[in-house]
């Protein structure tokens, strides 16, 4: 799965001139990420039911599988706001306004990132930037 992300990311990035911004929009296969901030410990099942894969965003663990959307925004923050909490709140409030197209009221949670639909989060949000552009 690691190496199916990088590769798409490289051939975005190799056309990059061309594409300013580009929304990658995929279903995993079941697989638990780690991000920066986690290990092996926050996954509370021993062995782990799927791969682990360690990644380079920010976070803790992160279930992927299918029928779960995954958005992998590529795109350049100096054209915008070089500014990773403006950033994250966008985020937010794209996922605030996909739900509230579909008739459910996302919210954010004080102090936390990412969106929650009654009480129950929704939306989680993990990021990696090189260079002011997002992966």
């Amino acid at each position: 799965q690691r190496a199916l992300h990088s590769a798409q990311v490289q051939r975005v990035r190799a056309k990059a001139p061309l594409l300013p911004d580009v929304l990658l929009l995929m279903q995993h296969q079941p697989v638990f990420t780690l991000g920066t901030a986690s290990n092996l410990d926050n996954i509370r099942t021993s062995p782990p039911p799927f791969e682990v894969v360690r990644t380079e965003r920010g976070g803790e663990v992160t279930y992927h599988g299918p029928g779960q959307l995954v958005l992998y925004p590529i795109l350049d923050l100096k054209a915008y706001r070089k500014d990773v909490h403006w950033y994250l709140r966008a985020l937010e409030e794209v996922s605030i306004r996909s739900l509230a197209s579909l008739g459910l009221q996302g919210e954010r949670e004080a102090g936390l990132t990412g969106v929650w639909v009654s009480g129950g989060k929704i939306s989680a949000l993990g990021v990696k930037l090189s260079r002011w552009v997002t992966m």
